[in-house]
């Protein structure tokens, strides 16, 4: 017993002169993350700074483009806006993505630097009279490392002369923005989510690298502080104390080390688990089943029979259309006119059957799971633990929550304007849920629906954290000195 507490003595001691600034940096960096997220273009503003659609300038039908292309199955349509022109995006089935302009056929094949810089300065980003540069074409850089912009690749960064040091993100492959950053948000990424999450792009360009090195910082921290609240239990006397009458053999720095990291345990080493949980390690949280194969399902379907699709309503820019997209529920093929990300109709038929999309979801809902039993079918208008928008995530309301009793117990929300399937959410999915975001970002209901109340709480623990962890590095410091 007694070479056991030796070896978690030094263990506890060298797991925090190593780690002990990087948990001081976790905290504080936790409470910038907090308001200032990493750079992202959010649904809201992708659709804000499209030019509205005029439908007078769609000249080819979306028929006789896909006979242009070769292709008579998709597995997305759309229309929408790239340099101000009017354009059908098309994938197919295997993801690969065309841009096809509307109003005489050609297909999109990338940009010029200063076609790259008129799309900037046509975009709602800029004002009349602003300037841009073109910085060149990249492949990633410090904002642009998310996989999500994988099939965006290569990028024409472009830089605006406003007030606000706005850098656009183009692709090469649609003609669209596809990331916007700002002064201001670079600034403060620096010193947060870049830190939090040992984000410079040349390490986290290699994922797997990056991957394991946060999988395994965290593990060790896990072990720091189970070994720091063994010993610092060990060593508090709550009854027969020590001679100088305090709960704790420790003076000046170390004694503060003793005493919070003992009160605030609870916070630090959920915190810390969480931060091991959201890498998802060791696949413990993949499903054995496939989200996409049952959408799919669901939706009957790639995009086929283009003719029986309702014809593209006469739209001018007053009325303020965006986006047209293409969508299909079984044998029913509509279109979804979207104006903001909160403001979408649907066109079921020529004439516009309103309202009938409700019915259409229900029928469709056991294609999910053909083999379950649908156990529960109710429409959700308010955010809940489940299905929620918290830190820029976009959440459409209102939406169906469909519940099945298949082996992975799945939920899945559907979005009433649309049809399209929002999550599906398995038991495994759910305990990630707590594990990851409700242990680390405290996201729960009670707190995130009543702010400030959910800034005040997790401030006051991030603040006590840093503290603590300041307290490991003056001792651990010390500890090097000597």
């Amino acid at each position: 017993m007694k070479q056991f507490k030796r070896w978690l003595y030094l263990t506890h001691r060298w797991l925090g002169v190593v780690l002990c600034v990087w948990f001081a940096l976790l905290f504080a960096s936790g409470i910038i993350m907090m308001y200032v997220e990493y750079p992202e273009l959010t649904e809201e503003e992708r659709l804000w700074q499209l030019a509205p659609l005029d439908t007078t300038a769609v000249h080819l039908s979306l028929t006789a483009v896909a006979k242009q292309v070769e292709l008579d199955e998709f597995s997305s349509i759309k229309l929408t806006t790239v340099n101000q022109r009017t354009a059908y995006q098309l994938a197919d089935t295997a993801g690969f993505t065309q841009t096809v302009f509307a109003d005489n056929g050609a297909v999109f094949t990338g940009w010029q630097p200063a076609q790259a810089v008129a799309t900037a300065l046509q975009s709602g980003f800029a004002n009349a009279a602003d300037n841009a540069i073109h910085t060149g074409v990249i492949h990633i850089d410090q904002w642009t490392v998310s996989s999500a912009l994988d099939s965006s690749r290569p990028l024409h960064r472009v830089a605006l002369a406003d007030d606000a040091g706005t850098v656009l993100y183009i692709s090469d492959l649609s003609g669209q923005i596809v990331r916007d950053t700002n002064r201001n948000e670079r600034f403060w990424n620096w010193l947060g989510s870049t830190i939090h999450w040992i984000y410079p792009w040349q390490l986290r360009q290699h994922a797997t690298l990056w991957n394991n090195l946060l999988t395994y910082l965290a593990l060790a921290g896990v072990f720091s502080v189970v070994s720091g609240t063994v010993v610092g239990w060990w060593r508090l006397r709550l009854q027969r104390r020590y001679k100088s009458g305090n709960l704790s053999p420790f003076t000046g720095w170390q004694k503060w080390h003793h005493v919070l990291g003992l009160c605030f345990v609870l916070f630090i080493a959920t915190w810390i688990f969480s931060g091991l949980m959201s890498m998802f390690p060791w696949g413990i949280f993949d499903n054995s089943s496939s989200a996409e194969e049952q959408m799919q399902l669901y939706y009957g379907g790639p995009l086929d029979k283009l003719s029986e699709f309702p014809t593209l309503p006469a739209l001018s820019a007053s009325d303020g259309v965006k986006e047209i997209e293409w969508r299909r529920l079984g044998n029913k093929r509509y279109l979804v006119l979207h104006r903001t990300a909160s403001d979408a109709s649907v066109l079921l038929t020529d004439t516009n059957a309103k309202d009938a999309l409700l019915p259409l979801i229900a029928e469709r809902l056991p294609a999910l799971r053909p083999e379950a039993q649908l156990l529960q079918q109710r429409t959700i208008t308010e955010y809940d633990n489940w299905y929620y928008t918290h830190h820029n995530r976009y959440r459409p309301l209102p939406v169906v929550e469909a519940r099945f009793n298949d082996d992975e117990v799945s939920w899945y929300h559907i979005d009433l304007r649309t049809g399209a399937v929002v999550q599906r959410l398995t038991h495994t999915d759910r305990w990630a849920r707590w594990l990851y975001n409700g242990l680390h970002s405290f996201d729960f209901a009670l707190l995130f629906q009543r702010r400030p109340l959910w800034d005040l709480v997790l401030i006051v623990l991030c603040i006590c954290g840093f503290l603590f962890s300041l307290t490991a590095v003056v001792i651990g410091w010390r500890r090097l000195r000597h």
